[in-house]
């Protein structure tokens, strides 16, 4: 015959609701560490991620660069002295003549030559294709007059075998490092304003005449590798490139002056470092508050294993067992349930990861750092465990007097102040600043985490004090009569029967919705604002820079811009802005935001002033004084100060300073039919990469993961009045069959149920989301990484959750109200008896 200690695992499988209960109790705590530990890491890589496509691919390794100087007959050394020290890693080399006066035969005209092995790949072909002649850009073919197969300065040069077309922002990535060289500025013309000829091959290049390369040549060296992933994998990139970079210096000290070092990656390795810590510190409050009550929750389980083996454990006490060992048998019962469920909630985080966290990429001590949180968890499980059956074991054998005495000072304590407390400071932390300015251009602004936790502990506080409230109504709900409404009456008696769980579903439940709330909100105010915000930074979708030609009517809007685009002047002078819009075409092209197009565009025909009335008339270049009577709080590109004039009061457009296209189209779809139209253009710019958006990420990512572990609690909360319906399964049966025999019809009974648990379900919808809405309506537009670009943060619409939330709560009333009523209906005589 086997030891009750020896018999204990298999004697869980006698219970199977509560190895269920533990196994998933256990599941949602480890998942909600583990969880925490790897959306931490994801927010680092997705940092990463989100900076590199705003970074040049070409240059993440770190490249090498001699803008002009170096000898021509030198350059092959360089070249194979990169290559050697570089061993297995790839180096792409280029060399570029500076921009000279050239003869190809037709009129004189300004040229730089070029090689880049693989430049002909990436460029388009409009006339020939041969590869063992000069690749022609057309600006230079057409410039003069040049042909296939002619040969340009008397013969000495290769004769043309293709003419391709021009290189124009936005290039390719494989181009992206070589910008400078080969794209041309025809606007402005303070840069390289020629595109490159392409020569066959580097022998060719350097038997390039004297007079095009005499003066030295520039140089470039490129190592593509594959784009990182992590930031320790860019962190690993940045210290071997380096490395790389120091010794081509040192053997090529004594060939040529020392290379200037392209390196791009230490502020993204810094930002996506600090983007890591500053999520991790504000997912860490709530995260500690789950695992409390993930902790209680065992404890609960636990507290009704001892209940069920309450003449078990009797009988083991009187045998000599005492408080501890007892809690060893409860240990060995529901050890390896909670074990199971800790690994099964490992095993969750890991695979939900593309679900809740930003990224699925992980730093090499994401998954070891979050198993070793889940061993701590599952201990911290069985520690709880071993200590509450232990606790009842005194209190029932050892002493009775004593009974109930720490459940009623816990319960008395005012742990709703505490919170408070800290939510006070919090706000004050927050009305400092919860950020702070970055240190570097480019960098992240500091987060307070504590400042970060105000909508958290306001919404904490809420549910502690409503847990209260309800403790306290239901204390003297005997007083109530509501006969009349027997379903009611009977309702109040049982939510006062089983005050203690009710109120336990209470508290999780306000606190699970508050905290999806909060999530939610801050989360998508966050992903407004920063759509906002480059919006009427960049003013539209995608904007270039042109000349006057398309102002003056000297040339026509491409057919297939026309009602997508518009054209807008920017003038400027002592910090006073004004566009200068067709009224007609504005709507069209521009970033409106919410404005109303009809209302806008009858707005347009007459001057606005943009921002609070001015006191005086403006004088600003190219355009007549103003001051408007018609005000806008914000507009785009001046934001929220300045100034909107009709293009009809503009007499020279030479006068206005810069002019633009605005498009809702790509920068791709804009600029192509540009190019194909043969109209000049530069400062190509795009809304989604206008401003750092990595700031407002941050602060999204971390309140994603709050809302995901609002969903974790959410299912805790329906779990919790599942299971007490169903523990009160016996008393649901015997009252439900008294009810029935004293005349009581099947509806009124469900009618009861539904009362007695809407009412916890609705209490705990309008108490959370009014907590909710309250401190995320105070945080909202204080969390503002960007303060100086208009619009601030704002509420969004709280409807869609709102519904969202009181069908799922319904769901879950309705299914527990369908338990307890089948409980009645379904009861065998002997279960009644028994009851």
């Amino acid at each position: 015959m086997q030891t009750p200690w020896r018999a204990a695992p298999r004697a869980a499988l006698s219970s199977p609701l509560t190895l269920l209960v533990s196994v998933v109790t256990a599941l949602l705590l480890s998942f909600v560490v583990a969880a925490a530990v790897l959306h931490s890491s994801a927010s680092g890589s997705a940092a990463v991620a989100y900076q590199q496509d705003r970074l040049c691919e070409q240059l993440l390794h770190p490249g090498l660069d001699a803008d002009r100087g170096v000898p021509a007959d030198r350059v092959d050394e360089v070249v194979a002295a990169a290559r050697e020290t570089a061993g297995s890693l790839p180096v792409l080399a280029a060399t570029y003549t500076t921009e000279v006066r050239t003869d190809f035969g037709g009129r004189p005209t300004f040229a730089k030559f070029g090689y880049r092995e693989g430049a002909v790949d990436h460029v388009t072909v409009l006339e020939g294709g041969s590869r063992d002649g000069m690749w022609v850009p057309r600006s230079v073919a057409d410039t003069t007059d040049l042909r296939l197969g002619e040969r340009g300065m008397g013969g000495r040069l290769p004769p043309v075998t293709a003419i391709y077309a021009d290189l124009n922002d936005p290039i390719d990535q494989w181009w992206c490092g070589e910008r400078k060289q080969v794209v041309p500025n025809k606007i402005t013309r303070k840069d390289v304003t020629s595109s490159v000829v392409w020569m066959p091959s580097q022998e060719a290049f350097d038997a390039l005449p004297p007079e095009l390369t005499g003066g030295g040549v520039a140089l470039s060296l490129r190592f593509p590798v594959p784009a990182p992933r992590t930031a320790t994998q860019a962190e690993v990139l940045l210290a071997s490139g380096t490395a790389l970079l120091d010794r081509i210096d040192d053997r090529t000290d004594g060939i040529i002056p020392r290379l200037r070092h392209n390196v791009v990656l230490p502020l993204p390795v810094e930002n996506a470092r600090a983007t890591a810590a500053n999520v991790r510190a504000a997912v860490l409050p709530l995260t500690l508050i789950s695992l409390l009550i993930g902790l209680a929750g065992v404890g609960t389980v636990t507290a009704g294993w001892v209940q069920r083996r309450r003449t078990e454990l009797r009988m083991l006490w009187c045998r000599g067992s005492g408080p501890w060992a007892l809690g060893g048998r409860a240990v060995l019962e529901l050890g390896a349930p909670l074990v199971l469920g800790g690994a099964a909630g490992l095993g969750t985080a890991r695979l939900l990861l593309g679900v809740y966290a930003p990224s699925t990429d992980l730093e090499p001590d994401a998954l070891p750092t979050a198993v070793l949180a889940v061993v701590a968890v599952v201990l911290a499980s069985l520690a709880v465990t071993l200590v509450v059956t232990a606790f009842h074991a005194h209190r029932m054998f050892q002493a009775p007097t004593g009974r109930g005495l720490a459940r009623r000072v816990l319960a008395a304590v005012p742990w709703e102040l505490a919170t408070a407390a800290l939510a006070f400071a919090a706000w004050q932390r927050l009305r400092a600043g919860g950020l702070s300015t970055p240190l570097k251009i480019g960098g992240l602004p500091g987060i307070d985490a504590a400042a970060l936790a105000f909508p958290l502990l306001v919404v904490l506080t809420t549910a502690l004090l409503a847990a209260r409230v309800l403790r306290v109504l239901l204390r003297a709900s005997h007083r109530a009569s509501l006969w009349h409404r027997p379903a009611a009456q009977i309702a109040i008696r049982r939510l006062a029967a089983s005050a203690g769980p009710v109120t336990g579903v209470l508290l999780v439940g306000v606190l699970a919705i508050g905290t999806i709330a909060v999530g939610t909100s801050v989360a998508n105010a966050q992903r407004t604002a920063l759509d906002e915000k480059s919006g009427l930074y960049t003013g539209a979708n995608s904007v270039v820079q042109i000349g006057t030609d398309l102002v003056t009517g000297e040339r026509e809007l491409p057919a297939e811009l026309r009602g997508s685009t518009t054209v807008v002047g920017v003038s400027s002078q002592y910090d006073r802005t004004a566009v200068v819009v067709d009224p007609a075409t504005f709507t069209d092209g521009a970033y409106l935001g919410t404005a109303d197009p009809d209302e806008l565009r009858a707005l347009l025909t007459e001057p606005l002033r943009i921002g609070p009335p001015a006191r005086r008339d403006v004088q600003l270049p190219g355009l007549p004084p103003l001051n408007p009577r018609t005000t806008l709080p914000s507009f785009p590109k001046v934001g929220a100060d300045g100034y909107v004039v009709p293009r009809d009061r503009v007499t020279a457009a030479d006068a206005v300073g810069s002019w633009y296209l605005w498009s809702t189209r790509s920068a791709a779809d804009l600029t192509g039919p540009l190019r194909a139209a043969g109209i000049d253009y530069t400062g190509v710019q795009e809304r989604s990469k206008a401003i750092a958006g990595l700031p407002f990420l941050t602060i999204g990512w971390a309140f994603g993961f709050v809302t995901a572990i609002g969903g974790v609690l959410a299912i805790v909360a329906a779990i919790a009045l599942l299971l007490a319906i169903e523990v009160r399964r016996r008393q649901n049966a015997v009252a439900g069959a008294l009810s029935t025999r004293m005349g009581m019809s099947p509806a009124t009974l469900l009618s009861s149920h539904l009362v007695e648990l809407g009412a916890v379900a609705a209490f705990a919808v309008v108490v959370g989301s009014a907590a909710s809405a309250l401190s995320s309506g105070v945080a909202v537009p204080r969390l503002d990484p960007a303060p100086r670009l208009t619009p601030s943060p704002t509420l969004p619409n709280v409807l869609p959750l709102l519904v969202t939330t009181a069908v799922g709560s319904a769901l879950v009333v309705l299914a527990a109200a369908w338990i307890a009523l089948r409980a009645a209906r379904a009861a065998r005589i002997g279960e009644l008896i028994r009851g």
